[in-house]
């Protein structure tokens, strides 16, 4: 992915967050009681993969949440012997504060178990930090750095994303991810609040 573009990409998202600091709020807080279906388009290297995910929140008081996540995919022709599969598992505890009445900052830890048909199991751990604003009552856009390790191997996400609310229970997303390792994630996804 064009490194450019990644910094252009962040400094809209970024700009976007900014602005909610300058302007007449929309929104007290956001919701993180939710479960939602999620389908990612995936470059690893120059490889094609598809993915389906399953994840969900729950807030356990009212700056903490715990979290997980599944999905599972095929890397298309990624060896001689074809396309090779691989599945993720992540829980983790998540913390969310205010910083203005339309924006939260957030952070998470997670603990990863990833399988897939070339390396093997393998189990690891996530950090990242990240903020959500509303720009109107109906769009909510955002953006999160993750690190990953495992596999032996350091992994730094940057991601912007956007929501839009059909109403208080429904929305749907799409996100733009793109990290140290040459991996490049485009993703939708439908969310229902509860």
């Amino acid at each position: 992915m064009n490194k450019k573009l990644l910094s252009s990409i962040s400094i809209v998202a970024l700009s976007s967050v900014l602005s909610g600091f300058l302007s007449t709020s929309y929104a007290d807080n956001f919701d993180y009681n939710y479960i939602e279906g999620a389908y990612q388009d995936i470059d690893l290297n120059g490889q094609d993969s598809d993915a389906f995910g399953l994840s969900g929140s729950y807030d356990i008081n009212t700056h903490f949440n715990i979290m997980a996540d599944f999905s599972s995919g095929d890397i298309s022709a990624f060896s001689d012997e074809g396309d090779s599969g691989f599945d993720e598992i992540t829980i983790g505890m998540g913390y969310h504060t205010a910083i203005n009445s339309a924006t939260d900052l957030t952070a998470n830890i997670k603990l990863l178990d990833q399988s897939n048909d070339l390396s093997g199991d393998d189990t690891g751990y996530g950090l990242g930090i990240g903020v959500r604003h509303m720009l109107s009552d109906k769009i909510e856009v955002g953006s999160n750095i993750d690190f990953m390790d495992i596999y032996d191997t350091e992994d730094t996400v940057i991601k912007v994303n956007s929501r839009y609310y059909f109403n208080d229970k429904a929305s749907m997303s799409f996100s733009f991810g793109t990290s140290s390792e040459d991996v490049d994630t485009l993703s939708t996804g439908l969310r229902f609040n509860f």
